[in-house]
């Protein structure tokens, strides 16, 4: 337990020093491509530094202390993602838990369902990726309190891409290009949802309406009048 609550600290100290000092002034003029370049390979080191953080804290020390204070034996959470030349291999060895229970409960019904469909194999995909990827936008939406879809169009549309472009890889390189595209899509992540963090809170409107929780302020705030 003493790990999880090292991580925390570990994590925001990340975020204080790498994310704060850049975000700080975000939202007193509209993202660029050029700012967005800048902000997204500024953020790539912290963003994959908060990934493998995450991944230790909850799926190795969080999972492993209970296990050990319930006595449970099989305690294989995760296999060696790091390892993957296939981004398909990688969702499945990156959390055992999420992937048994998806594997068990929608791949394999939705299969059952589709037994006499000759697509049912990718019907059952995308219904695994899409509901994944609408319970993580849903639990990032209720804790940060505003949607933005980042997460939902990465992991949904532009990760499920990849397991189609690494099926059957082998070699080697596939296990760099799955770590360059994990490293730009983290600093995709972090830098849109810090910038519209930021935005929020240096654009505030002037009466508050339930539309605000769905579209997103950065594109909907009056630059012109914070300058």
């Amino acid at each position: 337990m003493l790990q999880v609550v090292a991580c925390l600290f570990y994590t925001y100290y990340i975020f204080a020093r790498f994310l704060v000092p850049v975000f700080n002034e975000v939202g007193r003029e509209p993202l660029n491509l050029r700012n967005l370049a800048l902000l997204t390979f500024s953020s790539m080191v912290p963003g994959m530094m908060v990934l493998i953080i995450g991944f230790f804290s909850i799926l190795h020390s969080w999972m492993n202390a209970f296990a050990e204070m319930m006595r449970f034996a099989d305690r294989e959470f995760y296999k060696d993602w790091w390892n993957s030349r296939q981004f398909a291999r990688f969702y499945r060895t990156w959390n055992e838990i999420v992937h048994e229970w998806l594997y068990y409960y929608v791949f394999r019904d939705t299969m059952t369902l589709c037994q006499n469909s000759r697509g049912k194999k990718a019907v059952a995909r995308i219904t695994v990726f899409v509901l994944s990827a609408v319970v993580h936008e849903y639990i990032l939406a209720a804790m940060l309190r505003f949607f933005y879809p980042v997460l939902l169009i990465m992991f949904g549309g532009v990760g499920f891409s990849f397991v189609w472009l690494t099926d059957k890889r082998e070699s080697r390189v596939w296990n760099v290009f799955m770590w360059v595209m994990l490293f730009m899509g983290c600093g995709m992540l972090m830098t849109l949802y810090t910038h519209e963090w930021y935005v929020r809170r240096n654009c505030p409107l002037s009466e508050d309406s339930w539309r605000d929780y769905f579209v997103p302020r950065t594109f909907s705030c009056n630059y012109t009048a914070q300058v």
